[in-house]
C-alpha cells in the first residue's frame, strides 16, 4: 500500500496529465481549439500624407536588401536619394521576404495590415517574379522547351500583384523591378541573358500603358561590371545604390 501511494499513484497521475497536455498542444498546433475570428473584407480607407513622399518595399531578397553590406537595400539608398531633393520624405517601410515568389506577394497582399500600409504609402517599389523563373527551374530546360509559357503565367501573377496594389491605392507611383544576369560575366551567362531580356521586354510591354507604373531597368547595370555581392546572386552595394538612384530620378 505505501509503494502504491508514493510510487504508481503520482506516475498514474503524472502519464495522465502528459497525456491531457499533449493533446491540448496537438489540438493548439491543429488550430482546433478557440473561435476563429473573422475580419471584415471592407475596403481600407487611409491616405499617405499631402507634400510627403511614404515609401513601401515589396517582393523577394532583392526588395529586402540581401547582399548591401550598409542595411539599406533599395528602400534606405532611395530615401537617401529622395532626403536630397525633398523635404519630407517619411521612413522607408519594408515588407519583403526573402525567397518570396508571386504567390507568396499575392498571398500576404490579402492581410488588411499590409493594405493599411499600402494605402498609407505613396511610392511602392516591388521586386518579384526572379524566384518563380530561375529558382529552381533549369535554366536550360526552360530554353529548350517552352519559355514563353513560362514568362506568360509568371506575368500574369505579375499583374495580379499590381492589381491587388491598385485596389488598396489607386493612385500610388508603382516602381516594379526588372532582371539582371547574375551570370552575366561568366561562361555560362548566355544561356540565361536573353531569356532576362525577354522577360525585361514583357514587362515593359505588359505595363506601358499605365502611367503610374515604372519599371527599372537593371540589366544593364550588372553587365559590363562585377556589381554582385559576396554571394554571387544579390547587388552589392554598389549595385543597389545605382538601382535606388533609378528609381529616385523617376520621381
Amino acid at each position: 500500500m505505501r509503494r502504491l501511494l508514493f510510487w504508481y499513484l503520482p506516475l498514474a497521475i503524472a502519464i495522465v496529465g502528459c497525456a491531457i497536455f499533449a493533446s491540448g498542444f496537438y489540438a493548439f498546433l491543429r488550430g482546433d481549439i478557440g473561435t476563429a475570428v473573422t475580419v471584415p473584407s471592407a475596403r481600407v480607407h487611409a491616405a499617405s500624407p499631402r507634400g510627403a513622399i511614404v515609401p513601401l518595399v515589396l517582393g523577394d531578397s532583392l526588395a529586402r536588401g540581401t547582399g548591401d553590406e550598409s542595411g539599406l537595400g533599395i528602400g534606405g539608398r532611395l530615401r537617401q536619394d529622395l532626403l536630397s531633393t525633398h523635404n519630407d520624405v517619411r521612413p522607408v517601410t519594408n515588407l519583403a521576404i526573402n525567397g518570396a515568389r508571386t504567390r507568396d506577394l499575392l498571398e500576404q497582399l490579402q492581410s488588411r495590415n499590409v493594405q493599411t500600409l499600402i494605402a498609407q504609402s505613396n511610392v511602392i517599389v516591388i521586386s518579384i517574379g526572379g524566384n518563380d523563373l530561375w529558382g529552381t527551374t533549369d535554366v536550360r530546360a526552360l530554353r529548350l522547351h517552352n519559355p514563353e509559357s513560362v514568362l506568360e503565367d509568371v506575368l500574369g501573377r505579375v499583374a495580379e500583384v499590381v492589381s491587388a496594389v491598385r485596389s488598396a491605392n489607386p493612385t500610388a507611383r508603382i516602381f516594379l523591378v526588372g532582371l539582371y544576369n547574375p551570370l552575366a560575366m561568366t561562361p555560362t551567362g548566355g544561356v540565361l541573358s536573353p531569356l532576362v531580356s525577354r522577360w525585361n521586354a514583357r514587362l515593359l510591354e505588359r505595363f506601358a500603358t499605365d502611367p503610374n507604373v515604372t519599371v527599372v531597368p537593371t540589366a544593364d547595370i550588372f553587365s559590363h561590371r562585377d556589381r554582385l555581392s559576396f554571394d554571387r546572386f544579390h547587388p552589392s552595394d554598389e549595385g543597389y545604390a545605382l538601382i535606388a538612384r533609378r528609381i529616385a530620378d523617376s520621381l
